[in-house]
Parts: structure tokens; C-alpha cells; sequence
């Protein structure tokens, strides 16, 4: 029989990062990110608790440490897109670049000096689709934006390029695709294997 946890408070939960120099990882949290060294302890220093406004980080001395290729924290913040450029600024490696995710987030992922990934996040608000009509798009270069939800209606495609963008919900119709590219693939290709297939069955 196992007792109920519904009564039981949960108090703070702090992510944790091995480092192989404490001192260079407190460096960069406290002057890069802002942070600053609530608690140290050991002698020499082997453990170290960090805090910017409601962000905690625990900080173990690990000598021998081999950074995960998973993330070891999440991060929200409330200007995703200025901490990208401090961190861009500083030198840090971004592992996954900044972008809006369809779960809601714009987010990105960078590792500390020691190889720590941490994921930073900030809600967003979905855009409002938006709507091409009969317009001449022959060329366009689409990337890096959000078209999720879009309709395309008698429009010219022709040689465009969509590259990194969410396409989901996307529609298009009645237009003219001779050429359009999309993630790096012909398009045009791709329907003539589809109906190459359909004529074998």
C-alpha cells in the first residue's frame, strides 16, 4: 500500500550542472546571464547555488565531468530573443537555433563553457495566418518565418524557396509551383515520382 502525495507541498525544485571549473562556470552565469552566488560551499569551493530573480542553479565540481547531449534544465524567460543576442554576443554555443516552435514556445538551446544544454523558452503568441492572393510570389525566398496556417490562391510560386519554415496547415491553391523548393526539395520532382507512381498501380 502506498501513501498519497496529494497533501504533500512541493517546495523549489533547482536544476543541477557539473562543471570542471566552478569558478569559470560561476564566471559565466553571474557575468554573462546575470546570475549571482547565493552559497558556496567545500574548501577548496566544490559546490555553489546561483539565483536571478525566480532561476535557480545548483553548480557540483565534477574534475572528470563529460558534458550530456541532453538537456540538463529549461529556462523561461520573458525576452527570449534579447538573451539570444547577449548569449550570441558573448561567444556561447548555440545548439539549436532560435525559433517558434508549434508547441507554443520561441526557444532556443545553448551549452555552457562545460557542455551543459540548457533550453530557453518564452510563450508566444500563435500570428494570424496569413492569406497570398493572386499575387505574383515567382522567386520569393520564404525563411525563417512563420507561415503555419497560410493559403496561397492563385498565386505564381514559381522558383520560390521555403526554407526553416513551419508549414503546417498550410494551403495551397490554384497556383502555379514550377520550381518551388521547399526544406531543399523540388517539389516538382516529387509530383512527378507521385504520379509516376499512380500510373504503375
Amino acid at each position: 500500500m502506498t501513501s498519497s502525495n496529494s497533501n504533500i507541498r512541493f517546495g523549489r525544485l533547482a536544476a543541477s550542472a557539473f562543471t570542471r571549473d566552478i569558478q569559470a562556470a560561476c564566471a559565466f552565469y553571474c557575468d554573462i546571464l546575470g546570475f549571482t552566488k547565493t552559497f558556496e560551499n567545500g574548501d577548496p569551493v566544490g559546490f555553489m547555488i546561483l539565483e536571478k530573480d525566480g532561476a535557480e542553479l545548483h553548480l557540483s565540481l565534477v574534475r572528470d565531468h563529460k558534458p550530456s547531449t541532453t538537456n540538463v534544465a529549461h529556462l523561461m524567460v520573458d525576452d527570449v530573443d534579447a538573451l539570444h543576442e547577449v548569449l550570441i554576443a558573448a561567444g556561447a554555443r548555440i545548439i539549436k537555433s532560435l525559433a517558434d516552435k508549434d508547441y507554443g514556445l520561441r526557444a532556443f538551446v545553448f551549452a555552457d563553457p562545460d557542455g551543459n544544454r540548457i533550453d530557453v523558452g518564452q510563450p508566444h503568441e500563435p500570428a494570424e495566418a496569413t492569406r497570398f492572393e493572386n499575387r505574383d510570389l515567382s522567386g520569393a525566398a520564404f525563411a525563417n518565418c512563420r507561415l503555419a496556417g497560410a493559403t496561397f490562391t492563385d498565386v505564381d510560386l514559381s522558383t520560390a524557396s521555403l526554407s526553416n519554415v513551419n508549414l503546417s496547415g498550410v494551403t495551397i491553391d490554384d497556383a502555379r509551383i514550377d520550381g518551388l523548393t521547399i526544406f531543399g526539395m523540388d517539389i516538382q520532382a516529387l509530383i512527378r515520382a507521385e504520379l509516376a507512381r499512380r500510373r504503375e498501380d
